[in-house]
């Protein structure tokens, strides 16, 4: 299922082999490109981060960032405003 979360963007649902119980991911599609993946941090030796997204992996203008946020939402707004400055 993909769902369109802002203009141009879509995220898609996926699971994730992280090795932990960090499992939920969501694929960051721009423009039909791969741009991000994003891990739903749900360890609970995560206290401050506990169910907050993180940027596994972000591709050309977010190559090398390492960013935390609340909600995908906050995530796709965040990668927007990345990309429309790249």
């Amino acid at each position: 299922m993909v769902q369109a979360t802002a203009p141009n963007i879509t995220t898609v649902p996926i699971r994730i082999d992280t090795g932990s119980v960090d499992t939920d991911g969501r694929l960051v599609l721009a423009g039909g490109r791969l741009v991000a993946v994003l891990v739903r941090l749900g360890d609970e030796t995560h206290i401050d981060t506990h169910n907050s997204w993180f940027l596994e992996a972000g591709f050309g203008a977010l190559s090398g960032e390492a960013q935390v946020f609340r909600t995908v939402e906050h995530a796709v707004d965040w990668i927007g405003r990345r990309l429309a400055t790249a």
